[in-house]
């Protein structure tokens, strides 16, 4: 859990929300959503953690409950056996207020205790120490909230079902625990009684099923491995029951027990049995790229409930649906949040990325298991939906931790937290040294939490290199590029290409580098090479004499990014033999050159780049009286690019050289802002070369100007104070200061 600080009896409260999770592509199926509690339309609801969860270390849990189909009145109870890592003479469990508790023992012998702030704290009959073990035992009944317990009918298969969700933090919805990502449960047993005629899925192995009077039977389910607080599940349901094998080459010849419970249907059962066989495929393919299935000893399977979607719960998925997709997504979840799960809800991109793109790999390996989508058409849509929104980053901001809307987006938690792993696979450039990582990685975190700063240690480490600019660009950063390509001919030898790029939201990252795949078309067969973009408007020449009929940008997909133009500068006959650019007193640029050959020219274009922007026209000259000049009043410091574009009578071009001038006339000036986080006030203290005018405008994440103003200021150093509605919502905000020359600064800030 997010380390956060405690207050009010000592206690975090923190808001969650329990809404829509995310939506993935199914396979030719109705159901789209992975994970959805779509009935419920409040997004935040009030969520309170005492600090006496932290006080020891879960080992063991056993819950044994009575439920029937349809009804989500649970009664029985629920032992805890914990190691006290603090004295102790409260023991605290968190179990919402509805939920009623008839009586606790403690080692055994009854207690007293009382429900407060949906929590029970427990009075121990001494004080326990550092290192020694205690017994809960606590019995409990009520009608468990819709939030964490689903149960209904489903008229087009005659399903009757009950059935527990507990991410993120649900799980005190229906039995007593501690919801503490980072306290792994050492063993768990799921004990459920119920009407003979149901069955019942959970956790682990069925150790046997007892029959009890009056007509009931009880499951008896446990797991030896490690599991995170809100993995453990039951299903009952008017199930049937089908079994089939994996057969890892890890493990051969022994293999694995594929356990599926579904409603007793023929019908039913015969229009899914094709995708339920594919399971057993898809672990042995999966074992092969992440390592064993890491719960070989055990099982998995599906358990149906229509919860809307499918939840990844410990070796057996509860699933409202069996599409090919979604077994395949949950599937990969038993590797991506179950054997390693995501050490704060910032990043699910360790559960939900790596899922998602469990499903994008099946089908790049297994293709024929796939009947209506393909890898490719796949990662495209996946791009597709991303660049929706111009921005949006796959982290998690600290503002949003507790929206699950926000923590479970489908297009940036799902969508573009697999894109940036395919990236990443590319930006490797080794598929050997890719898997190598995802192998390690979830070997070395194993029954752990851990976050993208571990997994980016064990990438860099494999791979020898730093992969800073990759996670600050597409996993914190904002936005996608567009890329633009101009090429040409110099000689028969010779392929220039000029690479610009342009961002959706460059106030959060104003170029992406790393590789780019181009594809040169060519009569004469296509070539596809790749280059590392460090700059823009960057130039490539290479060796090539095949004709061109075109370039292709990132023609396999690799990269979230705008294919822009490509365009063809083909060579005319005018010659520069003189191309100069100098700086005068006043910070204009003035441009001078002379030519020959220019009988078949139409107008030169002069182009210039300002420092991080692309190239833009600022004049254009018809053929006449040389030596031709034009001056330009510059605006910003740094290096700008001048070039000319040669235009002749049949609207064909060609480029000349690049003229870099560095700039330093435009008076420059600093800008100290405080506080951040603020409230209704923030404080602006500038350092300036010389008194001048700025323009202020603040925007929030939706692109709404919240605030303009304009600062004069009579000296180069100035204090500020810049008042705020005090009706403006929390948040992240983009405060733009630009200067009298056009410079501008953006700089984040967040309204607590």
């Amino acid at each position: 859990m997010k380390k956060t600080k405690l207050f009010l009896l000592t206690l975090l409260c923190i808001c969650i929300m329990k809404n829509s999770k995310a939506q993935v592509e199914e396979d030719h199926c109705s159901f789209k959503c992975n994970r959805s509690h779509m009935q419920h339309s409040q997004s935040r609801v009030t969520y309170v953690q005492l600090s006496g969860v932290n006080n020891y270390d879960v080992k063991y849990l056993k819950i044994d409950l009575n439920a029937e189909t349809a009804s989500r009145y649970l009664s029985g109870s629920s032992t805890t056996i914990a190691q006290i890592i603090q004295p102790i003479d409260t023991f605290v469990l968190e179990l919402k207020n509805n939920m009623a508790i008839d009586s606790v023992l403690v080692q055994q012998q009854r207690v007293s205790f009382t429900q407060v702030s949906d929590h029970a704290l427990i009075f121990l009959p001494r004080r326990f120490q550092i290192g020694e073990t205690i017994s809960i035992n606590t019995y409990y009944k009520g009608t468990a909230n819709s939030l964490g317990v689903y149960a209904g009918t489903v008229s087009s298969s005659g399903l009757r079902y009950v059935a527990t969700l507990s991410e993120s933090y649900q799980a005190r919805e229906w039995f007593p625990c501690k919801q503490v990502l980072s306290d792994f449960i050492d063993s768990t047993e799921i004990w459920i009684t119920t009407t003979s005629t149901n069955k019942v899925g959970a956790n682990g192995l069925l150790q046997g099923i007892d029959t009890l009077p009056s007509g009931k039977h009880r499951y008896r389910w446990k797991t030896t491995y490690p599991m995170n607080y809100y993995l453990p599940s039951f299903s009952v349901g008017n199930y049937m029951e089908y079994k089939n094998f994996a057969k890892p080459v890890a493990i051969s010849p022994d293999s694995i027990l594929v356990q599926h419970y579904l409603v007793n249907n023929n019908t039913y059962f015969n229009s899914v049995k094709t995708n339920l066989d594919k399971t057993p495929a898809f672990i042995e393919k999966l074992s092969e790229l992440y390592g064993l299935y890491p719960f070989a000893r055990e099982k998995y399977g599906h358990a149906m409930a229509n919860i809307g979607g499918g939840m990844e719960h410990q070796t057996m998925s509860t699933m409202a649906s069996f599409g090919t997709t979604l077994i395949a997504h949950e599937l990969g979840h038993q590797w991506w949040g179950d054997q390693v799960t995501c050490s704060s809800w910032n990043d699910i991109w360790i559960n939900e990325g790596f899922a998602t793109y469990s499903e994008y790999l099946l089908m790049e390996k297994s293709p024929a298991l796939f009947t209506t989508t393909n890898a490719a058409a796949y990662m495209q849509s996946l791009h597709s939906n991303i660049k929706s929104v111009f921005n949006g980053s796959v982290y998690v901001p600290e503002t949003s931790i507790f929206d699950e809307n926000r923590i479970f987006s489908s297009r940036l938690s799902y969508n573009k937290g697999a894109a940036i792993v395919h990236h990443l696979r590319f930006e490797m450039q080794s598929d050997s040294l890719f898997f190598r990582t995802l192998k390690t990685f979830l070997s070395e975190y194993k029954h752990r939490t851990a976050g993208v700063a571990e997994f980016k240690a064990v990438a860099e480490r494999i791979c020898n290199r730093s992969f800073t600019s990759f996670f600050n660009q597409w996993y914190y950063g904002e936005g996608y590029p567009t890329h633009n390509v101009t090429y040409y001919n110099p000689d028969a030898q010779t392929l220039l290409l000029l690479i610009n790029q342009s961002s959706s939201f460059p106030s959060s990252v104003s170029l992406f580098t790393g590789w780019l795949e181009l594809k040169i078309n060519s009569p004469q067969g296509d070539t596809i090479f790749k280059v590392n973009i460090q700059q823009n408007n960057q130039i490539v020449s290479m060796r090539y004499n095949r004709n061109v009929t075109g370039v292709t940008i990132d023609p396999n997909n690799w990269i979230i990014n705008n294919n822009g133009l490509v365009v063809n500068g083909v060579v005319v006959p005018v010659k520069i033999t003189r191309f100069d650019v100098s700086l005068q007193n006043n910070c204009t640029a003035k441009i001078q050159w002379n030519s020959e050959e220019e009988s078949s020219l139409n107008r030169y274009e002069l182009e210039m780049a300002e420092p991080g922007n692309s190239f833009q026209k600022i004049g254009s000259l018809v053929p006449g009286n040389q030596p031709y000049e034009i001056t330009w009043p510059l605006q910003k410091n740094g290096e700008h690019l001048f070039r000319l574009k040669m235009i002749d009578i049949q609207n064909s071009f060609k480029y000349s050289d690049l003229i870099p001038v560095g700039v330093n006339c435009i008076p420059g000036w600093e800008l100290n802002i405080s506080p951040n986080p603020f409230s209704d006030k923030i404080r602006l203290q500038w350092e300036t070369d010389r008194p001048q005018t700025f323009n202020l405008v603040l925007h929030n994440e939706n692109g709404q100007t919240i605030l303009k103003k304009t600062i004069k200021l009579g000296s180069v150093n100035q204090t500020d104070m810049l008042s705020l509605p005090k009706s403006i919502a929390s948040g992240v905000y983009t405060l733009t200061v630009m200067d009298e020359h056009g410079l501008t600064k953006h700089f984040r800030m967040v309204k607590q």
